[in-house]
């Protein structure tokens, strides 16, 4: 069953933006400093642009779908070659461009992207092709790696079993910008996959050791959602645990997820569940792990 619903998930923005004409998608173009841009695709995923006299990296390719759209804003961007994508993680809203985007560019990510876009996928009855060797990820990284590009020293790093196994994050020093992916799903619940190595734990952790380790006039660009401050961060980790807090106290007192659901124990929290993890999703992710 949490397989089901975490299929349906990943398919949601496909059936929501289904009968999009793709072309004429919104994509918002903000600068975060010289030479780095964000770009939110259809008002539901990020992407991250440098751009200088080294060429162009991108961070996360979108949808497959959108990939059209989004080369004509990087090209409004910079008509130099890309060199280099990262993908924060293996999701397809973070992956799909990368037929397109990574074509002649060396891709980065952790080698459990590699392996997963290495494979057929099923999703239900439906079959998945594997990607072509040249979409798949060539460099790979399981610990750290620093890349000198458009006169930054980028710090790439990663952060174990929160959103997925292989979460990256991206820090651009000179800027003071650090690209979480979906460690950030900005002031919503954030959906954790299981299935691929998540674990709710692992990522309050993950938030935790950003919040520590990075300055606190840091800007902040998540997979999903509006730009973050150091401040928000901590809000939103602080609102997280208090979650957290709730359904284990409920589940001590014998409280099973239905139960919790239909008294609506996180309703203090309804904002928070108004993107795709909605309050009784939320309670079946933690409910497992307390």
């Amino acid at each position: 069953m949490r397989k089901i619903l975490i299929f349906i998930f990943l398919l949601a923005p496909y059936f929501l933006l289904a009968q999009r004409d793709w072309s004429q998608i919104e994509i918002t173009v903000t600068e975060l400093s010289p030479g780095l841009h964000r770009l939110f695709v259809a008002n539901a995923v990020a992407v991250v642009v440098s751009h200088g006299d080294d060429g162009v990296l991108v961070i996360d390719a979108a949808y497959e779908q959108s990939t059209d759209r989004l080369m004509e804003e990087i090209r409004k961007i910079s008509d130099k070659p890309i060199k280099y994508l990262i993908n924060t993680h293996l999701h397809a809203d973070h992956t799909g461009g990368n037929k397109v985007i990574g074509k002649d560019a060396d891709i980065i990510a952790h080698p459990s992207v590699k392996e997963f876009l290495s494979k057929e996928q099923r999703r239900g009855e439906n079959i998945i092709p594997a990607f072509p060797d040249y979409a798949i990820p060539n460099i790979l990284v399981d610990d750290n790696m620093d890349l000198e590009f458009n006169s930054e020293k980028i710090q790439i790093t990663h952060l174990e079993g929160g959103h997925t196994e292989g979460d990256l994050i991206i820090y651009f020093p000179q800027a003071n910008v650090l690209v979480m992916g979906d460690l950030l799903f900005a002031g919503y619940f954030p959906f954790v996959d299981v299935n691929n190595g998540g674990n709710p734990h692992s990522f309050l952790e993950n938030v935790q050791r950003i919040l520590d380790h990075f300055p606190n006039d840091v800007t902040l660009v998540g997979g999903h959602g509006p730009v973050f401050s150091h401040a928000e961060l901590q809000t939103w980790h602080d609102e997280l645990v208090k979650t957290f807090a709730v359904v284990a106290e409920a589940k001590s007192r014998g409280m099973s997820p239905e139960q919790m659901k239909n008294q609506r124990i996180l309703q203090d929290w309804e904002e928070m569940g108004s993107f795709f993890i909605t309050e009784d999703r939320w309670i079946e992710t933690l409910y497992p792990f307390l």
